[in-house]
């Protein structure tokens, strides 16, 4: 490669917080990889984008390529506009998509916002569609961040992310592994708007709450908690399998939300113990729950590291800007360790720019 790439990683969670833009420059020096964040932004959408992009999943065919491409465009045109503001320049967008559909033991996923359309829109080369090549070859299609964990954070033993879903990923030997915990900001804000909130902030709700030890034990019976990695979560599983059993209980929502606390706490523990994880790097939403990050620190035996604030809230978005950095180099990006595929990959498919006449 050059001596340095600058990409625009863009990311939308599970739990419709918003676009995620982090501008971020990497430079290689033998096999050691260095990244600076040049600019990061949250856009949150609009209540007519967050309703289309909530109700998307039960959208027919027809409506649902519509939105795609809809989407594509409103990414690329989001992209000029941050660019725009900060007077930066970018070789590559890497957009992760918002995950409508992700069943990879069916063999599909599917991450709305038509890279086509990012590329028309921006004028710039985009890499997209990152997880269906492993979901082809037999993987889950995510966790895909293990990959930067291991080249961007190599100092620790294990990576969490608290977003929509809680995922980590830990060094096994030589090996990564990496898999979904548990429903986090989904499931919390979920509860919180029930509130008339969009979530709970620094996690008073939950603090005032106590554990609902009956619902804590039909979460722990769920089949997915007792099933090996590598596995992965999404939306569909939360509404089928977690969701009712929130719905049916009886407590308060502070009681549920103490309880989903709890759980996800006590998951993370079992597994840290399991690998003899010694140093863990937390970033996502969650990391701003104060409650959340008491319990997981109450209950994991391990060094709990919180880094600066652009990582905390732009980690996903500066990996997905490495995955496309590594697609362009033709590099893996996705570890079969991780995702249980036939085979490590290079995914993401790639839309050219606008093309410069000699």
């Amino acid at each position: 490669m050059k001596s340095s790439m600058t990409v625009a990683g863009l990311m939308s969670g599970t739990s419709l917080d918003g676009l995620d833009i982090a501008i971020v420059r990497f430079s290689l020096t033998g096999d050691e990889w260095k990244y600076e964040v040049l600019a990061a932004t949250t856009l949150p959408y609009s209540d007519l984008w967050y309703e289309r992009l909530d109700k998307a999943i039960n959208s027919n065919g027809r409506d649902l390529a519509a939105l795609h491409a809809d989407y594509g465009r409103f990414l690329g045109e989001m992209v000029k506009s941050f660019l725009k503001q900060t007077g930066l320049r970018i070789d590559l967008i890497a957009s992760h998509g918002h995950t409508i559909f992700h069943e990879p033991e069916k063999g599909f996923t599917f991450q709305l916002g038509c890279g086509a359309s990012i590329a028309a829109n921006s004028g710039i080369t985009t890499v997209s569609d990152f997880r269906t090549l492993d979901v082809a070859l037999g993987g889950q299609g995510a966790p895909l961040v293990p990959v930067g964990d291991k080249l961007l954070f190599p100092e620790y033993h294990a990576w969490l992310n608290l977003g929509g879903f809680a995922n980590i990923s830990v060094k096994s030997g030589e090996e990564m592994l990496a898999w979904d915990l548990a429903p986090a900001n989904m499931a919390l804000n979920y509860l919180a708007e029930q509130y008339g909130k969009k979530y709970d902030a620094e996690g008073l709700i939950a603090s005032s709450g106590q554990l609902d030890k009956e619902l804590l034990r039909q979460f722990l019976l769920l089949e997915y908690f007792n099933r090996p990695a590598p596995k992965s979560l999404g939306r569909e599983w939360f509404e089928k399998e977690f969701k009712p059993l929130l719905d049916a209980d009886e407590t308060s929502l502070a009681d549920k939300m103490a309880t989903v606390c709890e759980f996800l706490a006590l998951i993370l523990a079992k597994d840290c113990q399991q690998y003899g994880v010694q140093k863990m790097l937390v970033s996502g939403g969650g990391t701003h729950n104060s409650y959340l990050m008491a319990r997981i620190e109450y209950h994991c035996n391990t060094e709990v590291v919180v880094p600066d604030r652009l990582t905390v809230d732009y980690k996903e978005a500066i990996v997905f800007a490495f995955l496309g950095c590594l697609r362009m180099l033709s590099r893996p990006n996705a570890l079969k360790s991780v995702t249980g595929a036939q085979r490590n990959s290079v995914g993401g498919a790639v839309y050219l720019g606008e093309v410069k006449s000699e």
